[in-house]
């Protein structure tokens, strides 16, 4: 897991994709970080995430692994509709 930011306050939470125990920091508005030890580090939309919910963890893995072929530092999770920039709201 990489080291974790001291710009964010991070939260305990639970990772959407794996439902496993993760940190969460609010980054933009409509837009979470979460640090996981099983998924890794990654942004995803607030959209994104209710959309998740009614997806099998394969298929929630599966957006996941699409993320990381963007080929940015920290994967990206977003519907395909947003627009939203990586830098912000």
């Amino acid at each position: 897991m990489n080291i974790l930011s001291f710009e964010r306050r991070y939260y305990p939470s639970k990772c959407p994709i794996c439902a496993g125990a993760a940190l969460e920091a609010d980054i933009a508005l409509r837009k979470v970080e979460f640090q996981c030890a099983c998924c890794g580090p990654f942004e995803i939309t607030s959209a994104a995430r209710v959309a998740m919910k009614g997806l099998s963890e394969e298929n929630r893995r599966m957006w996941l692994s699409q993320a990381r072929q963007q080929n940015s530092t920290v994967p990206f999770v977003a519907c395909a509709n947003e627009t939203l920039s990586r830098g912000g709201s």
